[in-house]
């Protein structure tokens, strides 16, 4: 089997009509953050949405502030930060603190956004969302140096801010560009930045394609894709635990999506509540079976990493703790 790293996501949702409170929650998932660096896992992500009735985590830097002083190990990553919601001279201190923390192992994978509601909700206009973000990341780089500098962008402008700390990653804390539109995934490439790839196969070869039509080496750069992974004693029973969770979720992003790209038509968007296609895509089964169709994936998707997600939305964290404790006893060892 390809050897690949493997990370661990978690989004801290907690779904209406759950018998959990989000204090338990949070305790039963940073205990799977510790357990998986034990296990040997190499990264933990996080994801990030705001105004939804489940909590979807809207709190990054905190959250990763809470992983680096449990873990010593684990790099921790943002799959992905809305940098539009951000004020760029913000998150550059609250990135760099969060990296000094953690002695150097935060990484920041930066989406778009897309969900109107969010918008809103910050008074920041869609149209707005791609010029906001490139500026962000070209202030958080200049900021990241220790340096006093000024700004005069279109959406941001100041005089003489200087950051500290400086992050201990150096030059700063690595940049995935997270996407999935072709159009985006190229400049992804034209950034230089490593890739959060929201899709699979087929958007992985568009990003390595840009990157080598530059003259630049794939080789040297993170490509992260993440896979819904479960381990029970068969692949019936993993589907019987996480089919409600998935079909949650699933509803959830196909409303959104749709609705984003204008239409309330589902059957378009990437992902959506069928129950036949969850299953497919899913990798679920006794750790064999698991192993098995991991490296079937490996083969086809050229990934550096691979974010596994078991904590869904609204499965007991028993379980999602049980299906960990599995794969990193019969499943982790041989993808490293």
């Amino acid at each position: 089997m390809r050897k690949v790293k493997v990370g661990y996501q978690i989004d801290f949702r907690n779904p209406p009509g759950s018998k959990l409170s989000f204090r338990d929650l949070y305790d039963a998932l940073l205990a799977q953050v510790t357990a998986a660096e034990s296990l040997g896992f190499d990264s933990i992500w996080l994801t990030e949405h705001h105004f939804t009735d489940d909590g979807y985590l809207p709190a990054l830097m905190p959250a990763a502030a809470a992983i680096a002083a449990r873990t010593t190990r684990v790099t921790i990553g943002t799959y992905v930060l809305l940098a539009p919601f951000y004020h760029p001279l913000k998150l550059a201190e609250e990135a760099a603190f969060v990296d000094v923390l953690s002695h150097g192992r935060l990484r920041l994978g930066i989406g778009l956004g897309y969900r109107a509601e969010e918008f809103e909700g910050f008074g920041v206009p869609r149209a707005e969302r791609l010029g906001r973000t490139l500026e962000t990341i070209e202030i958080m780089k200049r900021a990241w140096t220790g340096e006093r500098f000024s700004f005069d962008g279109k959406y941001f402008k100041f005089r003489e801010a200087r950051v500290l700390p400086r992050p201990v990653s150096q030059p700063h804390p690595e940049l995935l560009w997270g996407a999935g539109a072709a159009k985006a995934i190229r400049r992804a490439a034209e950034l230089d930045l490593s890739f959060a790839c929201v899709g699979g196969r087929k958007e992985i070869g568009i990003y390595v394609e840009a990157l080598k039509a530059r003259g630049k080496d794939p080789a040297s750069y993170s490509i992260v894709n993440s896979r819904v992974v479960y381990v029970a004693d068969s692949e019936e029973q993993a589907w019987r635990d996480t089919q409600g969770p998935l079909m949650y979720q699933a509803e959830l992003y196909g409303k959104w999506l749709s609705a984003a790209a204008g239409t309330t038509d589902q059957s378009k968007v990437l992902i959506r509540p069928d129950p036949e296609r969850l299953r497919k895509t899913s990798v679920l089964g006794t750790a064999e079976e698991v192993r098995a169709k991991i490296e079937a994936i490996l083969e086809s998707t050229p990934m550096t990493e691979l974010i596994t997600v078991m904590q869904l939305p609204g499965l007991d964290p028993a379980k999602a703790r049980r299906s960990l404790d599995r794969f990193g006893a019969d499943v982790l060892p041989h993808l490293k």
